[in-house]
């Protein structure tokens, strides 16, 4: 039988990973009158403003603090910070361009280029259904790169920067939520002028819009905290290859979302390289359940 910890673990992850699936990309588009880079930046500063405030309220900031006595965590945490900026940006980017088929295909790919960049810089073996894994998601890009007649940027970008992310994040024992912080905080740094000097050229959106556009860009911060906090939640109750599986409801609902809900047009290209994918997918998950029992007393 399931245990209760278990079954809790694998309702907040799902909390999590639906919320990133549904929730925001409808989200977004209701900004999609908002440049990007204000978007991100407006993100960045309000999830840095709560998560700081939260944390202040029910745990410390000390590793937070902490952070600057080393110049690794500094130089990795900088780095990432980046890097999640970029992948944002590009997903809100997507989302503003009715293109969140392409985010939602940028999400599915990010283990297999995980896989890659493990066993290139980590030396993680890989197992032959892994790797078949790997060659088929390939296949799927290089097939719609030649159907295209262009090479998808936005799944590129997307799934690459949220591999790397991942990776990088790996090389320091920093929580995810301290590690966040610091990572809104140097977006804050270059939000803060930038904003500024938005609303002072009267070209901001904030506060010169509508109220609904001020709302929704104070609500990126809790946009972003509320899924990330459900998702650490269920971590400590089943395994991180678990969560990683579960975490593809997201770009499912992405896809969904695409269709049913903004009434996105799917070219018969993508539909095939998503198929190609989800097979990918469908192996990548079975050789991860079958070397992990999920029935598992973590507590």
């Amino acid at each position: 039988m399931y245990n209760k910890n278990f079954s809790k673990g694998v309702i907040f992850t799902c909390i999590a990973s639906i919320f990133w699936g549904l929730p925001q990309p409808l989200f977004f588009n209701e900004l999609n009158h908002v440049n990007t880079v204000e978007i991100v930046l407006h993100r960045g500063f309000w999830s840095f403003i709560l998560l700081f405030l939260i944390l202040i309220l029910i745990s410390n900031i000390n590793e937070f603090i902490n952070i600057f006595k080393s110049t690794k965590k500094i130089l990795i945490l900088t780095i990432t910070a980046c890097l999640i900026a970029s992948n944002w940006g590009g997903f809100i980017f997507a989302v503003g361009q009715e293109r969140v088929q392409d985010a939602s295909m940028g999400y599915f790919i990010t283990p297999m280029i995980s896989i890659i960049l493990g066993y290139l810089f980590l030396k993680e073996k890989i197992s032959r259904l892994k790797f078949f894994s790997v060659v088929l998601m390939v296949f799927a890009i290089i097939f719609l790169f030649f159907n295209l007649n262009e090479i998808p940027f936005l799944v590129i970008l997307i799934g690459t920067t949220w591999a790397v992310y991942g990776l990088l994040r790996k090389q320091i024992n920093v929580s995810p939520s301290i590690g966040l912080l610091y990572e809104s905080f140097v977006i804050t740094l270059i939000s803060i002028p930038y904003l500024i000097y938005l609303f002072q050229y009267g070209t901001s959106s904030f506060l010169n819009v509508d109220i609904k556009t001020t709302i929704f860009l104070i609500l990126t911060g809790a946009v972003t905290i509320f899924p990330l906090f459900f998702f650490n939640l269920g971590l400590k109750f089943i395994q991180l290859g678990l969560a990683g599986v579960l975490f593809y409801l997201a770009p499912s609902f992405h896809f969904l979302t695409s269709v049913f809900i903004l009434g996105e047009n799917i070219l018969i290209a993508k539909l095939i390289s998503f198929v190609i994918i989800w097979i990918a997918i469908i192996l990548y998950v079975y050789d991860t359940l079958k070397k992990q029992p999920i029935l598992n007393n973590t507590q």
